[in-house]
């Protein structure tokens, strides 16, 4: 089933919800998206990549990664959006992160494969990763021209390539104890 849309909105409509429910929502192209509650499976995962991120980042000492939630103001003009990625990665720059990290769901693949690959391309973050629990696998695009192509999946024995931090990710560990 996917999340409740909800059409035609501004970012003081979006920080009215936040203010006045408490949910979690997505602001993406005028349109409201809840957030459902994550598996635990998913909350592992999440918690398996901010902490390989995080040890290989201080490694490199020039890259910050971020877990949901934690509001990513994607702003160009009359362009306002507010999401929550499950992992972020920033580098080059405080407000845009370098690569986003998506845990798949049933309530959030859609977005996530769709408007949300869409918007990450439109607001140039170089690299995307779509992370499936369930097949175990971390597809990776990678922006080029301002279109994101598919490099490739990445299976249980292979080590990913994390450009933004200029090392390789074991994706066994991605997905340790899932």
């Amino acid at each position: 089933m996917e999340a409740l849309k909800l059409e035609n909105y501004t970012y003081e409509d979006y920080l009215d919800i936040d203010r006045t429910t408490k949910e979690r929502v997505e602001l993406i192209d005028g349109r409201i998206y809840m957030m459902a509650g994550a598996s635990a499976a998913h909350q592992d995962t999440v918690g398996n990549i901010f902490f390989i991120l995080k040890n290989l980042s201080r490694e490199k000492e020039r890259c910050l990664p971020r877990i949901a939630p934690y509001d990513l103001k994607l702003f160009n003009g009359s362009d306002q959006n507010v999401v929550q990625p499950d992992v972020m990665l920033f580098c080059e720059d405080e407000n845009i992160p370098c690569a986003i990290f998506e845990v798949l769901s049933d309530s959030t693949a859609h977005k996530d494969k769709s408007v949300k690959k869409e918007l990450y391309e439109r607001f140039g973050i170089k690299e995307y990763f779509l992370v499936d629990t369930t097949l175990k696998i971390v597809d990776k695009y990678e922006l080029d021209r301002s279109r994101y192509y598919y490099v490739q999946g990445f299976g249980i024995e292979d080590e990913m390539p994390v450009d933004c931090l200029d090392a390789a990710v074991s994706v066994a560990e991605v997905f340790e104890n899932i």
